[in-house]
């Protein structure tokens, strides 16, 4: 180990400051950590309904973040073949398609936990090191590129642990490791109560949008009068469609500091925005967006210039809320057949049971103060990864 004076994080909790026994030391993996590797757990082999906790190395990447505190799957595989935790590993997924992946680290908090096959496993070779999940935070902070430079491999890569007694850390005192370590938890634990809450609030609208649309659900009137019975339509009778011809975008040169957002049908909704004065769609707003060929459709309350001509623009008729057909296409079945599936051709004659537009209007709001609920929490969440991510910039040397 190395003191060293010149590397000191930007930012610092009160009371740990540079020199004597507050100093920050550099340290090679080799010298702190124990190596080893978990033993085959296979997927049919790993359950939520079995006995034994496990970790398996796809679960690194997808269902585990820095800290391990709670374990998803179990096995029955017996005890005498499995390789189980003492409660103080570092785990890092030891192949992998990207190699980003491979140093993504995971702190296991949990004794008598199966680790398997293809992970990494790192143990204390000394005792009053280092703490566990500041050393997991601080490879998926500092080191993850350098592990991924390390990847062996075309299809797959791999990093073994002999690539892994290469590296080195830099660590200051046990004291101020699980502080910082304490710190960033907490925020990870405010993020997961966020996403969950955020979960909850997508079922409930999901459950709720099915008992509204199957008329299992009905609203009344301000003075509680009941309003009429749904009638049968054709989308088409419900909404007009345009091309975007008008209004597409020249350039594909974006950038975030622009004002017009350019929008396509399909997954990657936003591309981008551009500067582009003229051909902007910002009448007869809010219409919905959708894609002859995915059926992806999105609603739109805001100005917008269109990538291709491939997507068609909704727009509500006259008696029709556009929100609450919007809203009723999200449960509908879109499975028309044939390659070719244009909206004025196929997806027009679809039928759809309509209330009257007062009841309409009353059930697009209903749906939007949930939307409004998760669109709150959605950017809770994004704020607080952002500060999550600015911290641990300015944390770790």
């Amino acid at each position: 180990m190395k003191e060293v004076e010149m590397n000191i994080p930007a930012l610092r909790f009160p009371g740990f400051n540079l020199g004597g026994n507050n100093a920050y030391l550099k340290y090679s993996f080799e010298d702190i950590f124990l190596f080893s590797v978990g033993r085959n757990i296979k997927q049919n082999e790993a359950s939520p309904e079995f006995e034994t906790p496990c970790v398996r190395y796809g679960e690194l990447y997808y269902m585990y973040n820095e800290v391990i505190n709670a374990i998803i799957n179990k096995t029955n595989l017996d005890k005498s073949e499995l390789l189980l935790s003492d409660g103080d590993e570092v785990l890092l997924p030891s192949a992998g398609e990207d190699p980003l992946d491979i140093g993504s680290a995971s702190a296991l908090t949990i004794k008598n936990v199966a680790i398997g096959r293809t992970i990494n496993i790192l143990k204390p070779a000394k005792t009053n090191v280092y703490s566990q999940i500041y050393v997991s935070y601080y490879i998926n902070q500092k080191l993850r590129k350098q592990i991924a430079t390390l990847a062996k491999g075309v299809s797959i890569s791999n990093v073994y642990n002999s690539d892994l007694r290469t590296l080195e850390i830099f660590l200051p005192t046990l004291p101020e490791q699980n502080k910082i370590a304490t710190f960033l938890s907490a925020v990870d634990e405010k993020l997961q109560q966020l996403k969950q809450e955020k979960a909850h609030l997508v079922q409930y609208k999901k459950g709720v949008m099915q008992q509204i649309f199957n008329q299992e659900i009905r609203f009344k009137d301000d003075d509680g009068s009941a309003f009429p019975e749904w009638e049968e339509k054709s989308l088409g009778e419900c909404l007009d469609y345009e091309q975007p011809t008008n209004y597409l975008v020249s350039s594909t040169d974006y950038d975030d500091s622009y004002l017009t957002p350019v929008l396509t049908a399909g997954k990657t909704f936003i591309l981008g925005y551009t500067n582009e004065t003229n051909g902007i769609f910002e009448n007869n707003l809010p219409v919905i967006i959708f894609d002859d060929f995915t059926t992806a459709t999105q609603f739109v309350n805001f100005p917008f210039k269109a990538k291709s001509s491939a997507m068609k623009i909704l727009l509500a008729k006259e008696g029709i809320n556009i929100k609450f057909i919007y809203e009723a296409m999200q449960i509908m079945n879109y499975e028309v057949g044939g390659h070719e599936r244009h909206w004025i051709s196929k997806f027009a004659f679809i039928l759809i049971s309509v209330p009257s537009l007062p009841e309409q209007i009353k059930i697009a709001s209903f749906l939007s103060s949930i939307d409004d609920k998760i669109t709150n929490i959605t950017n809770q969440i994004t704020l607080t990864e952002q500060w999550k991510k600015g911290l641990l910039q300015k944390m770790f040397v």
